[in-house]
């Protein structure tokens, strides 16, 4: 070979040179090849793991989202079932207290008052039986708001 390129460009070369030039020649091209097949397989195997990464950090991105968004649900139900049951114990206590504080105005409005005309007589008055009914109004919005906390 090394003969051709010296014939080809009219030189004269050594024969040593010419073997050799003849012989690195070949083992450079192979080289080369040899390189440029590594860098396309190299090429190709990190183009593939950086697209295998990405999928896989998609699908961990979406699963993750999915268990948030449920979460999210659960949270919006619990505070939504949370809500009715304040606001159901809220309307029950309210109309409790206005029921009691009715008791409350009839049986001042029963006791007797004084005699028209003279401010200072007055009529037998029954404290013991106005105590007594207080007394029992109270027991029953104790007894109410015991069984409004063993609902809790």
């Amino acid at each position: 070979m090394g003969f051709l390129i010296s014939l080809a460009l009219g030189w004269k070369w050594p024969g040593w040179l010419a073997r050799l030039f003849g012989w690195v020649v070949p083992v450079l091209v192979a080289l080369a090849a040899a390189g440029a097949t590594i860098a396309l397989i190299y090429h190709k195997g990190e183009s593939a793991g950086r697209t295998k990464a990405e999928v896989q950090a998609e699908r961990a991105h979406a699963k993750t989202v999915a268990v948030a968004r449920t979460d999210e649900r659960h949270a919006q139900a619990t505070v939504d079932a949370i809500g009715k049951r304040v606001a159901t114990e809220d309307e029950q206590t309210s109309i409790l207290v206005q029921t009691k504080i009715r008791e409350m105005h009839d049986a001042l409005d029963a006791t007797p008052g004084t005699l028209a005309g003279n401010p200072r007589s007055a009529a037998p008055f029954d404290a013991g039986g106005v105590r007594d009914h207080l007394n029992a109004l109270v027991v029953d919005a104790d007894r109410s708001a015991d069984a409004a906390d063993a609902e809790r």
